[in-house]
């Protein structure tokens, strides 16, 4: 945050679907319009970027993506200068995930190992 800059409430207001998300399409994507103190800001978050090794990531795990790559936009050029639009892509969202503390979208799953000595 940029010093004396006061971070501002940030609600979400709606989401749409422009693309149609079902299709699979490289386009599917759905917008999230967020106010940002007076402003409303919208992210595009692409299909691609919330699939996970399980499916889909539910849409309270969307909702805090984009708004915390908000706060990573604002960090970087300052709550004044919010970009209106922007987009939370597959990179976009790999950031995301890692400043949350989330596990890795496709993380592979480690089985326990089996550490006893086999006689041969």
């Amino acid at each position: 945050m940029v010093h004396g800059e006061h971070k501002p409430e940030i609600k979400l207001v709606e989401v749409r679907t422009p693309y149609d998300v079902t299709s699979g399409s490289p386009r599917a994507a759905s917008l999230y319009d967020f106010r940002v103190g007076a402003e409303t800001v919208t992210v595009e978050v692409h299909l691609a970027a919330v699939r996970t090794r399980d499916g889909q990531m539910p849409p309270e795990k969307v909702r805090d993506a984009a708004k915390a790559f908000l706060e990573l936009q604002a960090e970087h050029c300052g709550w004044d200068r919010l970009p209106k639009d922007s987009v939370l892509s597959t990179a976009a969202m790999d950031v995301v995930i890692n400043r949350l503390g989330w596990p890795p979208r496709f993380g592979r799953k480690v089985p326990p190992q089996d550490t006893q000595i086999r006689e041969s």
